[in-house]
């Protein structure tokens, strides 16, 4: 019998990871678009967050003849991204792809190789993370009474959102608040309204929702402060 018990504890024990594995949706981990000048290349870094992440360039206007590298932890990968100089403007996005990359820092560089013309861009960085922010991180800071801070989401791929509300410091009582984009506008879940009250050190919970969200989190105290981390996971 006491065999059999410690065959079942260890079955659910090793069970456990399972449960809390993370879920991930894919996302844009840095995007940006500009005008590249021969003096000074377009730098676009970001930190990879799953195995395969891929670089995606759209030339938008210009003449200038233009090499895309793209680095991985500061070593130049092969096969550049190339436009020959002139008006002429490929549809789409040229793209590569890179392989086991978690956790490495990506770099994109667009090298303006002309001395008199520009070229115009837009570049983004796209892989898989479980942060459905649209800062793509969470976000720190301190509030002072009878102040906000408001954080936005992507809509999460698995319908569900996990939100969660972490006290760092500070004694002021707070409300929590979630409001849903619908169209254009943006509606409030009265269900998930919360008061996090002096004495709570974090509030975590799951909106059932595959659109847009933003959370606020409100001072409402005069003379006291709240201190806070606040960050949206993709929950399974």
């Amino acid at each position: 019998m006491k065999r059999v018990s410690i065959l079942i504890a260890l079955i659910a024990l090793c069970a456990i990871p399972l449960n809390t594995i993370a879920q991930t949706c894919s996302t844009v981990l840095k995007s940006k678009n500009g005008t590249v000048y021969s003096a000074n290349p377009a730098v676009i870094n970001t930190v990879a967050t799953s195995n395969q992440v891929t670089v995606k360039v759209k030339k938008t206007g210009g003449r200038a003849e233009t090499q895309v590298n793209v680095y991985v932890d500061n070593v130049m990968q092969p096969n550049p991204i190339e436009y020959d100089n002139g008006t002429y403007i490929p549809s789409g996005w040229q793209t590569r792809t890179l392989n086991n990359v978690n956790g490495k820092q990506i770099s994109v560089r667009i090298v303006n190789q002309s001395v008199a013309n520009t070229f115009k861009y837009d570049a983004k960085i796209e892989g898989m993370s479980s942060n459905i922010t649209t800062t793509g991180d969470k976000s720190t800071g301190r509030l002072m009474g009878q102040t906000n801070k408001t954080i936005y989401t992507n809509a999460s791929c698995t319908g569900k959102a996990r939100i969660i509300v972490r006290r760092t410091d500070g004694k002021a009582r707070g409300n929590i608040r979630v409001w849903q984009k619908n169209g254009n506008s943006w509606s409030l879940m009265n269900n998930h309204t919360y008061t996090f009250e002096k004495n709570q050190d974090k509030k975590i919970f799951v909106v059932n929702s595959n659109k847009q969200l933003k959370v606020e989190l409100r001072n409402v105290s005069v003379g006291n402060t709240l201190s806070y981390v606040m960050n949206a996971l993709a929950a399974n």
